[in-house]
């Protein structure tokens, strides 16, 4: 059964109003926000590690006006189910192909942020028929190949994966003064992390607790880029903040030479590991342009044909 509310749309905006749904996938509910009406190309957002689909809302509207907006939460994340068990890439790939398959009705665009990416790389690898164009956002999953895990985050993670210790250090940073800090960590423009930011991504730890955020954790080596060269061909966009102090710019640079070499990379100027939330006019503007274009691009490929 689906659920539906309406987000806080104004008068003017109510020809492209985004709900709030819920739908039953294979490890409990998810939440996922979809625009109306549905028109163009539909367009998936996957936010990444301890965010939710509100992370997107400088961009939504935006988006919506051109093209169908979709957004969920990952399992353990936001409003979704908690379901027990460590983390994967392949659990929220799978749960992100119900998505589409259910919700969606067809190929999307799909869009993945830091861990995110992660998850959408994934999708592209093991169903690539329901990727229409791949985009990821500042995407992790390349530090491992990089940057291998100096002898103090060997122990550090080793420690986290202690039970009852571990415990104890999630509970430390799952607070409003642990989210800000990491916030801020994140962020070029300090500005941006407002105490409504803190107070929005605080809200899933207060109602569910940071079991499911240091599982995720505790699987920190299986949140890796799997996908190689040819698994999947279709268009890819790499998008990334200048000023990413924790996954520089120079992990696009790698994704491409792993694992899409077809891709295109977008720098974009004066922001950090959150471009969406930090220029969300530019941010918008990169991605729809490209998303325009890949009408122009099938165009031309069935010309060809």
């Amino acid at each position: 059964m689906t659920k539906t509310t309406t987000t806080g749309a104004t008068r003017s905006e109510l020809r492209y109003r985004v709900n709030q749904n819920y739908v039953t996938g294979s490890y409990g509910p998810m939440r996922y926000w979809a625009s109306e009406p549905r028109h163009g190309t539909p367009l998936v957002f996957v936010h990444g590690y301890g965010a939710l689909i509100e992370h997107w809302r400088p961009i939504m509207r935006r988006v919506a006006r051109e093209h169908t907006f979709f957004a969920l939460d990952l399992y353990g994340f936001g409003y979704s189910a908690r379901p027990a068990g460590l983390s994967s890439r392949e659990r929220w790939a799978a749960q992100v192909a119900t998505f589409i398959n259910k919700i969606v009705g067809g190929p999307a665009v799909v869009i993945g942020h830091s861990m995110g990416g992660v998850v959408v790389s994934e999708l592209a690898r093991s169903r690539p028929e329901l990727v229409r164009g791949l985009v990821l956002v500042n995407s992790s999953g390349m530090q491992l190949y990089e940057r291998p895990m100096s002898p103090a985050d060997r122990v550090l993670l080793n420690l986290i994966g202690t039970p009852l210790v571990g415990e104890a250090v999630a509970n430390v940073i799952a607070t409003e003064w642990g989210v800000r800090q990491a916030l801020l960590s994140a962020y070029h423009h300090k500005e941006r992390v407002t105490p409504e930011l803190v107070e929005t991504f605080a809200g899933p730890l207060e109602r569910f607790g940071s079991q499911s955020y240091l599982n995720t954790t505790r699987n920190a080596e299986n949140l890796v880029i799997k996908l190689e060269p040819g698994e999947y061909e279709g268009p890819a966009l790499l998008m990334w903040g200048s000023e990413d102090r924790s996954l520089p710019p120079t992990d696009a640079n790698a994704i491409k030479r792993r694992a899409l070499p077809q891709a295109e990379i977008k720098l974009l100027p004066d922001c950090g590991h959150c471009p969406f939330d930090e220029i969300p006019d530019l941010f918008a503007d990169t991605l729809l342009r490209w998303v325009n274009g890949l009408g122009e691009h099938e165009k031309s490929t069935n010309t060809a044909v």
